[in-house]
């Protein structure tokens, strides 16, 4: 009898410890999905969650023990099906998974979100990239010059060599086109060098039609100043977010009040990347999407959601290796239902 009672207790020890890692982690997870929620309320729906499981894994045991008699047997053995589907697949189960991979890949996930968006916020910072409408601009006027220079040179329509009227009616066309994009910036004719066939002539208006280009390009097809400005400041807090997080990275713990406060930091740098998504170039088309999205969400806070994570992980977006969180968890509770169904093993008299 002491023998039965040691082991009756050694199972329920056990049950405890494999129950209490189990409702940690199903609590971790719904606290970062339900943060507004009482610590103290979302531990109790846990626990009650957790209890429920166990119970429905005893039914059903029980129901399949051909050994003990019992009424309604199928009836039993459907509660349990019930209530193990209900809070351990689709409570316990996918939750601890997510705590699971969670605590493992969140450092990393916040590194990598850091380093993409300091990429994208360095193009603003930097103004690098032109508006690709700039081109259409660009390729107009150097087709109007083209036919300038062969009439300069009497290969054009007018078989007259040099400047004179033609080239005239020319420059005035170039002068219409990069006048409505930004006034003054149009071709100075020389009336002084009239009938001249000096390239002198040529090539000062080719520099200055370049000049103007350019300045088309820089005052009205790249990032405003203002915003270079804010994407250097959300660089220096990321900067500051980064050095954290590779501390906390390097020394294994994992702080959520750290991890909240980077997130509100790389929503701001999305924010403005959105904002100026004209003058970025994305690496490809899933973080275009990311970045421009109507509602924006970063890919640190998608990894807060345990619903999130499992519909990435549905479509592709994690490594097969995602399958071992799934099995930790798995063995954890299957491990803790069986101590509990040893525990409160039903035994007929």
């Amino acid at each position: 009898m002491k023998n039965v009672n040691l082991k009756t207790w050694g199972s329920f020890i056990a049950f405890l410890i494999l129950a209490g890692i189990s409702c940690w982690a199903t609590e971790h997870s719904f606290h970062l999905l339900i943060k507004w929620m009482p610590e103290a309320f979302v531990w109790g729906l846990t626990i009650a969650f957790f209890i429920l499981a166990s119970y429905g894994t005893k039914l059903i045991v029980d129901a399949l023990n051909k050994d003990n008699w019992m009424e309604h047997r199928r009836r039993t053995f459907w509660i349990g099906v019930v209530l193990v589907t209900i809070f351990w697949f689709f409570m316990s189960m996918p939750t601890n998974t997510h705590t699971f991979f969670y605590n493992h890949n969140i450092g990393n996930k916040v590194q990598e979100d850091l380093t993409t968006t300091t990429n994208y916020l360095n193009q603003i910072k930097e103004r690098t990239v032109v508006d690709s409408a700039y081109y259409t601009v660009h390729a107009k006027v150097h087709d109007k010059f083209k036919d300038l220079r062969d009439e300069f040179n009497g290969i054009g329509g007018s078989r007259r060599k040099g400047y004179g009227e033609y080239v005239s009616k020319l420059i005035g066309e170039i002068n219409e086109i990069l006048e409505s994009e930004l006034p003054g910036s149009g071709i100075k004719s020389n009336d002084a060098a009239w009938y001249s066939t000096s390239p002198v002539v040529l090539t000062n208006y080719e520099n200055q039609m370049n000049r103007a280009l350019e300045s088309i390009r820089d005052q009205k097809y790249r990032v405003s100043q203002t915003a270079s400005n804010e994407a250097n400041e959300d660089l220096r807090k990321l900067q500051i977010m980064s050095d954290t997080i590779k501390t906390m990275v390097e020394l294994g713990s994992i702080h959520e009040d750290v991890i909240t406060q980077t997130d509100g930091v790389i929503l701001s740098g999305y924010t403005t990347i959105k904002e100026n998504q004209k003058y970025v170039k994305f690496d490809n088309l899933t973080d275009k999407d990311t970045y421009t999205s109507d509602n924006l969400e970063t890919k640190t806070k998608r990894m807060l959601s345990v619903i999130d994570v499992w519909g990435d992980f549905f479509k592709g977006k994690y490594p097969i290796s995602f399958i071992f969180y799934i099995l930790l968890s798995i063995l954890v509770d299957v491990a803790a239902f069986m101590f509990f169904d040893f525990t409160f093993k039903r035994k007929d008299n």
